[in-house]
């Protein structure tokens, strides 16, 4: 499959020359990578709160002046919480797994360590930002809520967003849809979706444009 579907409408986009964009949930970086080939002369914050991950993060753009590896979580408070490991790093959250299992089924998910984590308020740690991506396995609400100083400034935000739960506590594609309204955002499009075992889309790329 085709992944980061957003990014192709993201590129169509009237966005600054130059933009600031956010990458929640960074991982490795390949998201950053497609970022940088699609905007050139952007700016790419990358925040990615595992240990292993954001070395390797931080490596792979040494010395690119274009990329800000942050070993950070991004949440609605100034804290320290427990991550939650996965064997499929992609899937460790600050939330407990819960519905991923049925997600992946037939996949042998665990849980393999906990590692606490620095968790800090988006607004905090930048002053602006055009584009806020947020891939952060049930925790975007809470990492929004940490925007608000930021949020009147942004064009537009990506952040995965799931149907049902896949995580203790994660807020649905519906909350986060509400709470941008009240930041003047609008649901653009929903992209490479995610279907479980039965055939059921179960979560999706939501793409959040400024009205």
């Amino acid at each position: 499959m085709n992944r980061e579907g957003w990014l192709s409408r993201l590129a169509g986009l009237p966005l600054p020359h130059a933009p600031v964009i956010v990458d929640g949930g960074a991982n490795k970086g390949n998201v950053a990578a497609r970022l940088l080939a699609a905007f050139p002369q952007a700016r790419v914050e990358a925040f990615e709160p595992q240990t292993r991950l954001v070395r390797k993060l931080a490596k792979r753009f040494a010395g690119d002046v274009r990329v800000r590896a942050h070993a950070l979580a991004l949440g609605e408070a100034e804290t320290t919480l427990p991550l939650a490991v996965m064997n499929r790093p992609t899937l460790s959250s600050l939330l407990p797994p819960t519905g991923i299992h049925g997600k992946y089924a037939g996949e042998a998910l665990a849980v393999t360590d906990t590692e606490q984590v620095a968790v800090a308020r988006l607004d905090t740690v930048l002053a602006c930002a055009d584009v806020i991506k947020l891939d952060l396995q049930g925790y975007e609400l809470p990492a929004l809520r940490g925007a608000t100083k930021l949020l009147p400034g942004v064009s537009v935000v990506v952040a995965e967003a799931a149907l049902a739960p896949l995580y203790a506590g994660q807020a649905l594609l519906p909350e986060l849809e509400a709470f941008l309204e009240g930041f003047g955002f609008r649901l653009d499009g929903i992209y490479d979706f995610f279907r479980n075992g039965g055939g059921r889309i179960v979560s999706g790329d939501a793409l959040f444009r400024r009205v």
